[in-house]
């Protein structure tokens, strides 16, 4: 969801190798141009996963960048102090391996 599969070996090697790798359009998503709070349509295994969890679906997106490795780095840009609660809150979803592989399809 944040990365093309093409770019998986280049993430995979960059972990081998001890190097982080900082995604710049990680939680925003189909509308990364204009920003998150676009009200751009979410694929629907985003939706899916969030409504699982019971929360927001940029708060998937970046928990599955920080389930990509400790080398994929996530720098969450925010002005809302709600928001900066919520991309704290991320960081503690435990995505299972079910959920990993409906968002990695």
């Amino acid at each position: 969801i944040g990365a093309r599969p093409e770019q998986d070996a280049f993430l995979r090697r960059c972990g081998e190798e001890g190097i982080a790798f900082v995604p710049f359009y990680a939680i925003a998503g189909a509308g990364r141009e204009a920003g998150a709070d676009t009200g751009t349509a979410e694929s629907d295994q985003v939706q899916t996963v969030a409504r699982a969890h019971g929360v927001s679906p940029a708060q998937i997106r970046l928990a599955w960048t920080l389930h990509r490795g400790p080398h994929v780095l996530a720098i969450p840009g925010t002005g809302n102090p709600d928001h900066l609660v919520d991309n704290v809150a991320a960081g503690a979803i435990e995505l299972s391996a079910d959920d990993l592989a409906l968002l990695s399809a």
